[in-house]
């Protein structure tokens, strides 16, 4: 039976790679990246213990969580689009999608060389395999926990994803995202209020790839429908190009159904 983990490539051009987070070069300096989550990353991730568990990096992109959670003592496996996968692009009527689609592969396959330029250099031990996160493989095995990093609100399905990933997925599930402007109600509170809000705008035609903005009581929601329970919400700041960005994580915990 072939195995669902991929063979490492080995990629000496750092050209050739684009990194979505920054990353401190082992030999000095930086990899440079749109987020930059080094200063706060335990908020990033909930504040939950990693080592010794075993864990699913859904949506690894260069691979920087994936990493610092080995750090931390996870074993660690970085999931991520397929090469020949379709990207979750709105498709506006108005614009031409498939084009765009296009760009975006090859755009997918710098964030993959990244991934493993970095993965030889910070002498990481992750498996990484590529595929649809609507239909992760089964035989990937089954995981304490499963991340999912920004990544949902990329998603046309954010539910389905989870759902897809989460049947892995013994007790523990970390999702960190942006924080609606609308959370806040006029005196500054913050809404308890489960909502989903589409970003694309067809008259403008922007956000092609970015759907939703969710509340972190809609993503409660969701997972404890999944069996995940009881969870806690964390807020924290990190920077994008060196703006300040408001996030949230929920860490969810396990409290019916078990893994299949």
């Amino acid at each position: 039976m072939e195995s669902v983990f991929c063979e490492p490539r080995r990629v000496d051009d750092v050209d050739s790679c684009e990194f979505y987070h920054v990353m401190d070069n082992p030999e000095g300096g930086v990899w440079g990246g749109k987020w930059d989550l080094r200063a706060n990353l335990d908020a990033y991730l909930g504040h939950t213990q990693f080592s010794g568990r075993k864990v699913l990096d859904v949506g690894t992109a260069s691979g920087f969580l994936c990493f610092e959670m080995e750090k931390r003592g996870a074993d660690v496996t970085a999931y991520d689009i397929a090469p020949d996968g379709e990207w979750d692009i709105v498709p506006f009527a108005q614009h031409d999608y498939k084009g765009n689609s296009k760009e975006f592969r090859a755009y997918v396959e710098r964030f993959k060389n990244a991934f493993w330029y970095a993965h030889a250099r910070v002498q990481s031990r992750a498996q990484c395999v590529y595929g649809s996160v609507y239909d992760m493989p089964e035989a990937m095995g089954r995981f304490d926990m499963a991340v999912y990093g920004c990544i949902l609100l990329h998603l046309r399905d954010p539910f389905r994803a989870l759902e897809n990933g989460l049947r892995l997925v013994k007790d523990t599930v970390i999702v960190t995202d942006l924080v609606p402007t609308k959370l806040f109600d006029a005196e500054g509170n913050i809404s308890d209020v489960p909502y989903m809000e589409f970003l694309p705008d067809f008259k403008t035609l922007k956000n092609k790839e970015a759907w939703w903005l969710l509340s972190p009581k809609i993503i409660q929601q969701f997972i404890g429908v999944l069996g995940f329970g009881e969870s806690e919400v964390v807020y924290h700041t990190q920077y994008l190009n060196g703006l300040e960005m408001k996030l949230f994580t929920v860490v969810g915990k396990r409290t019916s159904g078990q893994p299949v």
